[in-house]
């Protein structure tokens, strides 16, 4: 990603660091671990948090099609930024608490896979399960959610994620990132056998 990005993540979380969930835009290695699930499913793919497009442009080099791919982001600054890089079929400008009118919005029948670098570890309660709920009532059944964080347990506590009828795993250790990096994937609770 251009320096120009960097630059502008930093401004962006040094104001509000607990709305902008890093300083630096995600690196190859995150990007690869993030997408591994997404890349092969079939329906829509949802991005959270897209910030600059890091992910966004390997999801697309991974061969999701445009039309199967919606990247959210909810900064404006951080949206105009990601248009230019992708363009605005892909690219929207919506809050991840409130996707079903995103959905309903866009067309979407059903979601395939979740990509997450939102920094839902700051979100109240309620915010976090409106994430999880709007994108998990249009999901596929074997849908997968992969949501990275940067401390060792998952940003979402597992009990709370159990009351609601979810369960989480880990999925992956990115060790070449600064810092390193876990990938959480979470499921419906009933299908986490599935995976």
């Amino acid at each position: 990603m251009p320096a120009s990005d960097a630059r502008l993540l930093m401004r962006l979380w040094l104001r509000a660091p607990l709305t902008i969930a890093t300083a630096a835009p995600s690196g190859r290695a995150v990007c690869a671990a993030l997408i591994a699930d997404a890349r092969a499913a079939d329906g829509t793919v949802v991005e959270l948090g897209a910030g600059t497009g890091p992910v966004t442009t390997a999801l697309l080099a991974a061969g999701v099609a445009p039309e199967r791919l919606l990247a959210v982001e909810a900064n404006p600054t951080l949206h105009a930024r990601l248009c230019e890089r992708v363009g605005a079929r892909v690219a929207t400008l919506h809050d991840a608490t409130d996707l079903p009118a995103l959905f309903a919005d866009r067309g979407v029948q059903r979601v395939a896979a979740i990509v997450s670098t939102l920094p839902i570890l700051n979100f109240a309660p309620t915010a976090q399960r409106a994430v999880l709920d709007g994108c998990f009532a249009q999901a596929d059944p074997d849908a997968s959610f992969t949501q990275i964080t940067y401390l060792p347990g998952s940003p979402v506590p597992r009990a709370r994620l159990a009351a609601w009828g979810y369960r989480a795993e880990v999925a992956r250790f990115i060790w070449r990132n600064l810092p390193p990096a876990t990938i959480w994937r979470y499921s419906r609770a009933e299908n986490a056998h599935t995976r």
